[in-house]
């Protein structure tokens, strides 16, 4: 039996970067262009939702089928002839070729959530049937790497992470793609091939910081990364170690006293301050290896718990109040703020060591002018996917044009959104109450610093004053028009510096 020819050999390469390429980077389009050349059927620069919906990439079915067919010739034979070098490109086209034809039931499993384990467990039977006549075909003789548990553990993995990312991340614009791919490298990193070999046991020990606008969607961006962790799969069992819904824990620090912020994190002894009348364990001791913190405000903790903050994260220990005893912390935790925390740490409120304990892996979320940028079509996008959150059926289609009617006759493509997704949210639903939406005064806008004072001790260079000259106008304004004609310079330029 002949091997492979050597533009078959070519696609199998293709696939092998295929499967480590993130999903929503524009490089994902560019490699399925290679692979499938003339039957590659052109769709956007990279993967989004539509109108709330997942987009269906129309070169998937194309791709499973190529994969289909070389992994068959393999089977009969040509993957034996290529000898002992040929094995590791193998083990990936088989790797994409099993992702492909399970990602159907896998979804589905995924979206029953706590109800799955018996599907999961029927699921895994064929899966590893597939994965043992596949990667250990007639007449191997290297063992592979891979063993069908991982492999089943970490596509599993990659699902949630792709379907989530796209359920939490509306839009269209690159704007949009970029922050989608940015969750998606805090999840898996930029090296995938690292990540399968060793690090998705490890992403627990590295701290994730969202920075972003008030409203701009950070606690949706924390929700995905801790829905998404790795959990292993027990081969043995045919059950997964944790139910993924399980493994989110939201505390919202600015919304309880200063008081009870470390009761509720580290826990308490019975006796530990008035009032306690019995040991409370806190959310860093009930929290399960897979499971994540999510910290929001971290910017408004108190000096005290940042402190303990600090050594918790440094040694992964801490103590309940009141009690010497050293508990272990196992989960991730994932922080977010509005504040600049760089800014903060040289005002001496937060710490430095504490600012670069959490700041190794930040994710910047996009604020919702930018995500539009400037586009009726982004626009109307926003607004299908928040009006089918209030309404159902024709009913939500209907609301949604008529909103987008509004606020592009009303409002303007270039209103700036200063409360982001949140107004959009309040705008529908004024329209949907009383038919208007009215802005917040432009009175009420962020205030500015004083000219004399600002000049006073600026050290800004004249490109860095231009840009933040033009973003106050704009977000007094609300619109890159209106910008435009009071600045006396051209929308372009005004983009440029936004």
């Amino acid at each position: 039996m002949q091997g492979f020819t050597e533009i078959e050999k070519a696609q199998i390469r293709l696939f092998g970067e295929l499967i480590f390429v993130n999903p929503f980077s524009v490089e994902r389009t560019s490699i399925e262009k290679k692979l499938l050349g003339r039957r590659f059927r052109s769709l956007y620069e990279a993967w989004h939702s539509v109108n709330g919906e997942l987009s269906v990439n129309r070169n998937l079915a194309a791709i499973n089928e190529l994969s289909e067919q070389l992994v068959a010739r393999g089977m009969q034979g040509c993957a034996k002839a290529e000898g002992e070098a040929f094995l590791d490109s193998w083990d990936l086209l088989v790797m994409y070729w099993l992702f492909g034809k399970y990602s159907g039931p896998m979804c589905r499993n995924i979206y029953l959530g706590r109800d799955a384990e018996s599907e999961n467990a029927l699921l895994f039977k064929d899966f590893n049937a597939d994965f043992a006549r596949a990667v250990n075909f007639h007449g191997r003789t290297r063992k592979s790497d891979y063993s069908s548990g991982n492999i089943f553990a970490l596509f599993h993995q990659v699902h949630r992470a792709f379907n989530y990312i796209f359920d939490f991340i509306a839009g269209g614009s690159m704007a949009a793609a970029q922050m989608r791919s940015s969750i998606w490298q805090s999840i898996f990193t930029y090296d995938l091939r690292r990540y399968y070999r060793q690090m998705y046991s490890r992403m627990d020990s590295i701290t994730t910081l969202i920075c972003g606008e008030s409203g701009t969607g950070k606690e949706l961006v924390a929700r995905s990364i801790a829905f998404s962790q790795f959990i292993p799969f027990n081969a043995r069992k045919h059950k997964f170690e944790e139910v993924y819904l399980n493994c989110f824990h939201p505390v919202q620090l600015s919304a309880m006293p200063q008081t009870l912020v470390e009761s509720e994190l580290f826990g308490h002894a019975k006796g530990a301050f008035t009032g306690a009348i019995s040991e409370v364990k806190g959310y860093f001791e009930t929290c399960q290896k897979c499971g994540s913190i999510f910290l929001d405000e971290i910017g408004d903790v108190s000096p005290e718990t940042q402190s303990k903050l600090l050594r918790l994260l440094q040694t992964r220990q801490f103590n309940r109040i009141g009690d010497t005893r050293q508990l272990s912390f196992q989960g991730k935790v994932i922080a977010a703020t509005n504040k600049d925390l760089f800014k903060l740490c040289h005002e001496g409120s937060f710490r430095n060591d504490l600012f670069f304990r959490i700041c190794s892996d930040t994710i910047h979320t996009a604020p919702l002018r930018q995500l539009i940028d400037g586009q009726e079509d982004e626009l109307r996008k926003f607004v299908v996917t928040l009006a089918k959150r209030m309404l159902d059926g024709d009913d939500a289609q209907d609301f949604a044009d008529k909103c987008g009617d509004w606020i592009m006759a009303n409002l303007g493509v270039d209103y700036a959104w200063p409360g982001n997704v949140r107004e959009m949210e309040q705008c529908l639903r004024n329209l949907l109450i009383r038919g208007e939406y009215r802005p917040p005064a432009k009175d009420n806008a962020a205030g500015h610093d004083s000219t004399e004072d600002f000049f006073s001790n600026c050290r800004m260079t004249a490109d860095e004053l231009m840009r933040r000259y033009i973003g106050a106008i704009y977000r007094r304004e609300g619109t890159i028009a209106a910008t435009a004609t009071i600045t006396g310079l051209d929308r372009r330029t005004v983009k440029k510096y936004l």
